[in-house]
C-alpha cells in the first residue's frame, strides 16, 4: 500500500516541492495539504495519513502544538519535521516529543522522499549532530529542573507572595499594604529574594523567577521596569 502523506507548510512553493518530489517515487501518495496548524489537525483526523510532513513555524498554532495534539490520538501519523529552524532547542523539542525526523529546509529537496520512506518504516531521521544537540538540550533541561527545584525549596511562602506582587509592578509600600506587613519587612523579604535568586534588582529577580516558572507570564506587568521602590 502507498504511504499516505499530508504536507503542512504556510508557503505553497514548499508544499509544491514536496508533492513533486513524492510524485516521482512509487509508493508515496500526497493525500492532503494545509497551510496552518488548525487545518493540519483537521486534515490528519479526517484522512489518517501515515506520515505528516510538518513545518514548525505556522500561522495560528505552531508545528510543535500540532504534534502534541496529534500525539493523543491513537494511530496518529509519524511526524517528519521540515523546517527553516535548525537551532538546538528546536531539535531537542522534536526529539522530546518523539517526532520521527527533522530535515532542514536547506536539504529537504534532495532528501524528503527518502526521509518519508524511512519514517514510514519506523526509522528515525536525525543526523549525528542533531542527536548530540538533543542530548545537550536534555542536559540543559535536567539542570534547569534541578535549579528550579532548589529555588522552590529555598523560598518561603511569604517570599513567593512578595515575588509575585513585585512581578505585578507593585511598589514596596503597595506590597506592604497588600500583605498587611511593614515596609521594613517587605525590604527584608526582597533582600532575601535577591540573595536566593542571585539578583541585584527586581527586574533580574522577576526574570529569574519567570525562567524557573515561579512566576507565570500572565502574572507579569511590564511596568515593573523602573518601578523599584
Amino acid at each position: 500500500m502507498a504511504i499516505r502523506v499530508v504536507v503542512v507548510d504556510d508557503h505553497p512553493v514548499v508544499r509544491d516541492i514536496v508533492r513533486i518530489a513524492c510524485s516521482g517515487v512509487p509508493g508515496i501518495e500526497v493525500v492532503g495539504e494545509a497551510e496552518d496548524g488548525e487545518s493540519a489537525l483537521e486534515l490528519c483526523r479526517a484522512l489518517r495519513p501515515d506520515v505528516l510532513v510538518l513545518d514548525l513555524v505556522l500561522p495560528g498554532i505552531d508545528g510543535f502544538e500540532v504534534a502534541r495534539s496529534l500525539a493523543v490520538d491513537a494511530g496518529g501519523p509519524k511526524v517528519l519535521v521540515i523546517s527553516g529552524r535548525t537551532d538546538e532547542e528546536a531539535v531537542f523539542q522534536a526529539r522530546r516529543l518523539g517526532l520521527a525526523g527533522f530535515v532542514p529546509k536547506t536539504l529537504f529537496v534532495q532528501n524528503v522522499a527518502e526521509a518519508i520512506e524511512a519514517v514510514a518504516r519506523g526509522e528515525t531521521v536525525y543526523t549525528n549532530e542533531q542527536e548530540r544537540a538533543a542530548l545537550e538540550g536534555l542536559g540543559r533541561m535536567v539542570r534547569r529542573l534541578r535549579e528550579t527545584s532548589r529555588l522552590t525549596a529555598s523560598l518561603t511562602d511569604r517570599e513567593l507572595e512578595v515575588l509575585r506582587l513585585l512581578a505585578q509592578s507593585l511598589s514596596n509600600r503597595q506590597v506592604a499594604r497588600r500583605l498587611g506587613i511593614s515596609h521594613k519587612t517587605v525590604e527584608s523579604h526582597i533582600s532575601s529574594l535577591y540573595r536566593k535568586l542571585d539578583a541585584k534588582t527586581r527586574v533580574e529577580a522577576v526574570a529569574r523567577a519567570l525562567a524557573h516558572g515561579l512566576v507565570k507570564h500572565e502574572q507579569l506587568d511590564e511596568r515593573i521596569v523602573g518601578n523599584e521602590t
